[in-house]
């Protein structure tokens, strides 16, 4: 059995991470166009906002170690 390098523990871990708050985004999303009172509704939309922003900052960060 093989250990897994630095580089692709990193890159599982990376992975895991963007796919975790792409699902949260989307629930976030969901829940900010399905709520009723307005101020949930842009808590919601806040919080989708900061998951993209998350998503955007791991794929860069992703580029930058040459991670695929």
């Amino acid at each position: 059995m093989s250990l897994l390098t630095e580089k692709e523990i990193l890159n599982n871990a990376i992975k895991l991470a963007i796919d975790m708050e792409q699902k949260r985004q989307s629930k976030y999303a969901f829940l900010a166009r399905n709520a009723r009172d307005k101020k949930l509704k842009e808590l919601f939309g806040h919080f989708a906002v900061a998951s993209r922003r998350r998503v955007a900052m791991l794929k860069k960060e992703m580029k930058e170690l040459n991670i695929r």
